[in-house]
């Protein structure tokens, strides 16, 4: 699965240790009109774009484990 580079980008500004619902509340903030703008797309995008979000915030956690173990 390819992550769109905005979401990258802004998934990228959040801590390793924050919840899966953390990061994808912080991203839907960053939205214009966060919220309204969220609730405005349809279910299949909505899901989409939250395996997205997981997808990349589990690759910065894989990544991190790997540096702090000294396997990178």
């Amino acid at each position: 699965m390819s992550v769109d580079p905005i979401v990258q980008q802004i998934v990228n500004r959040c801590h390793v240790g924050q919840s899966n619902r953390q990061v994808t509340r912080y991203l839907i903030s960053r939205m214009r009109h966060g919220w309204q703008t969220f609730q405005a797309m349809s279910k299949p995008e909505r899901r989409e774009l939250m395996k997205q979000i997981i997808a990349q915030h589990r690759a910065n956690r894989k990544l991190y484990r790997a540096v702090m173990s000294g396997r990178f």
